[in-house]
């Protein structure tokens, strides 16, 4: 797969993670998987095929695209901000855009079939003019950004005792913002930061990565891997069909030797 990738501008940054145009090839696997994760993608063909990903409890699968695919990658928590839809109807579905945003039909092939500038162009103006900041979206979206930056040892409890709201009340609201529970929501949380980190070392070794990212041992993880990805960490680490759509955390490329956790193999 051929890749290019762009950061949105500043007055987005805190909701956009990229965009991204995609190019595959025949070496690339026919069927294309994307694991649970935290985020949502808005992926745009040249083909004019136009879907909206927002998979949380279950993998989903897409066929290979032949044209090239634009791609609008969200941050985690971000979607409802832009979307008055219901996130629970979103949830582990292939959403047509057009159902998210009604009245947008054409517009979503004209940005599939332009050039990457004027398909960045084009994403941003639309975004901005979406954007809603009401402040229980933002709450909840800083909550599900928190969560993610601090998966390792977050407790929903002591965030809500330092905000001083009911644990259970914060609870529902998030659910209600963001179509899946705290509980759920965290551990995809955990899990991403694991992966991404382990699928980049060049020998992890998974007890020491488990740990840091807050598994109690292996087969806390390995509960959470046959959940989100169907296989044991290590097979699914092994699977190049996982990697298309994952890039390494920020800030750890710099700590990418065997000195950090080192495999014994």
């Amino acid at each position: 797969m051929q890749s290019q990738q762009r950061r949105p501008d500043p007055g987005l940054e805190p909701w956009i993670h990229s965009y991204r145009r995609y190019r595959f090839g025949p070496d690339d696997p026919a069927v294309l998987t994307l694991l649970p994760g935290t985020g949502a993608e808005l992926w745009l063909g040249a083909d004019g095929s136009a879907r909206l990903l927002c998979p949380r409890r279950r993998m989903l699968r897409i066929a290979r695209p032949a044209l090239p695919v634009f791609v609008v990658r969200f941050h985690a928590g971000a979607l409802p901000q832009f979307c008055s839809l219901p996130l629970s109807e979103l949830v582990d579905r292939v959403t047509p855009p057009a159902r998210a945003w009604p009245g947008t039909d054409g517009l979503w092939t004209r940005i599939g079939r332009a050039d990457f500038d004027a398909q960045c162009e084009q994403a941003g103006r639309f975004l901005r003019g979406r954007l809603r900041t009401e402040p229980e979206l933002e709450r909840m979206r800083r909550l599900a950004r928190r969560m993610f930056a601090d998966s390792a040892g977050f407790v929903l409890g002591e965030h809500a005792a330092e905000a001083g709201v009911d644990r259970f009340g914060l609870s529902r609201r998030f659910h209600a913002s963001q179509g899946v529970t705290a509980k759920l929501f965290h551990r995809l949380c955990r899990f991403e930061k694991f992966f991404r980190d382990a699928a980049f070392q060049p020998r992890p070794a998974l007890a020491g990565l488990a740990w840091e990212h807050g598994y109690c041992d292996q087969s806390h993880l390995h509960r959470d891997a046959l959940a989100f990805g169907g296989q044991p960490p290590a097979r699914l680490l092994r699977d190049p069909a996982l990697f298309l759509f994952y890039s390494p955390l920020a800030g750890v490329q710099a700590s990418l030797s065997p000195e950090r956790w080192p495999s014994k193999g």
